[in-house]
């Protein structure tokens, strides 16, 4: 059993509700799906289990001997007054308090812990989504959250692994590519971009040149979007869809994002400066 001492910015997030789009709900789960693997795997867990996303402020403490693992973004953590290291299992004793008191580099650390998070799933998921307001875990200061049993011992890699610094987006072609075919959004798609502080789990914006844009550009009917997405807006930003994107979007899809890129754009700051890196 866990007891939350402070939630800061954090969620509960498992793998995901799958196969619900027709019903417009985002599949969910984990923002930075490789950290999250990595975490569960390190924490002895099945692949899907239960655990803490936070930037930051994340306070609880385990009434019982537990494995705790933390993943994805440097931050400073804590075991009581010890530092607690990355990517590694560390004991949480019975009574002791774990922290996540800051991220250092990045936005999201993701915390596991040996036997993963349980609770009453909704729509299959233990997911917190941020655009439907689904919250299966609700996390407060004196709530207890239980734990489940671990599948596996937890183990250890011999060097941390942390989400490498993204500096170029490796982009494939959306459906409608063929809308650059003006020089103004040529302009806008060829140059550097810096991500939003406006992002969040929905989805990550990119600041360009502002190019105004032709408003029959945008005159399209909705289409289906899927994680990493890529949709032009009128402002000439760019937004990537994240977790918690909605299933369907009006604006032009004109790329689509790596799987492995749209982690580590997940882990991406504000101000980060961006290019787009195309493939056929």
């Amino acid at each position: 059993m866990l007891r939350i001492e402070r939630v800061g910015i954090t969620t509960v997030q498992d793998a995901g509700r799958r196969g619900l789009a027709h019903l417009g709900l985002p599949s969910s789960g984990a923002a930075d799906r490789t950290s999250y693997l990595l975490a569960n795997r390190l924490a002895g867990n099945a692949p899907g289990a239960a655990m803490f996303e936070t930037s930051g402020g994340l306070s609880f403490t385990s009434l019982d001997d537990i494995d705790v693992v933390v993943t994805g973004s440097e931050c400073d953590a804590t075991i009581g007054s010890r530092h607690a290291a990355h990517c590694a299992p560390m004991l949480l004793r019975a009574g002791e308090t774990f922290s996540v008191i800051r991220i250092r580099e990045g936005v999201r650390a993701y915390v596991a812990v040996s036997g993963g998070i349980v609770g009453t799933p909704i729509l299959g998921s233990l997911s917190h989504d941020t655009l439907s307001g689904i919250v299966p875990v609700v996390l407060h200061i004196g709530a207890s959250l239980r734990v489940g049993v671990a599948v596996a011992a937890s183990s250890s890699l011999d060097a941390p692994v942390r989400p490498d610094r993204l500096q170029s987006l490796r982009v494939s072609p959306g459906p409608h590519r063929d809308l650059v075919g003006s020089s103004a959004l040529e302009s806008v798609l060829d140059g550097a971009f810096r991500v939003s502080a406006s992002s969040d789990r929905i989805g990550v914006r990119l600041r360009g040149a502002g190019v105004t844009l032709a408003r029959d550009i945008f005159s399209l009917p909705s289409v289906p979007l899927v994680r990493g997405a890529m949709q032009l807006t009128p402002s000439g930003e760019l937004v990537v869809m994240l977790a918690d994107h909605p299933t369907t979007g009006g604006y032009p899809v004109v790329a689509v994002v790596h799987p492995d890129d749209v982690d580590r754009l997940a882990q991406t700051a504000a101000n980060v400066a961006l290019t787009l890196a195309w493939s056929q």
